[in-house]
């Protein structure tokens, strides 16, 4: 059985992308770009850069969120659920998980 997944860091990348260390030693690079570009609740981080970059950790739940309580599901950037919304998320594999060599 395959145990959650939780974001341990991450940092903004060029255009709507950000790199994601994740619980399991695994860093993804992944391209928020189309999600981002719905709009609603994520229109001011897709519309201005400054916030994009205020991407952080919530140290309590281990997911992605920027400021106004917007955030994504750590499971759903892994790449082991895709969006509800049906909007794709691209993602690169910088390092395959620690526990892959089990």
């Amino acid at each position: 059985m395959n145990e959650i997944i939780y974001v341990t860091d991450v940092r903004p990348l060029e255009g709507l992308r950000i790199r994601a260390t994740f619980s399991d030693g695994a860093i993804k690079e992944i391209d928020l770009s189309s999600l981002l570009a719905a709009g609603g609740v994520f229109a001011p981080i897709y519309d201005r850069r400054e916030v994009f970059e205020q991407v952080a950790v919530n140290p309590e739940s281990g997911t992605v969120e920027w400021p106004g309580e917007v955030d994504l599901d750590p499971e759903v950037l892994y790449g082991r659920y895709e969006p509800a919304s049906g909007h794709r998320i691209e993602r690169r594999t910088v390092r395959e998980p620690a526990t892959a060599a089990k």
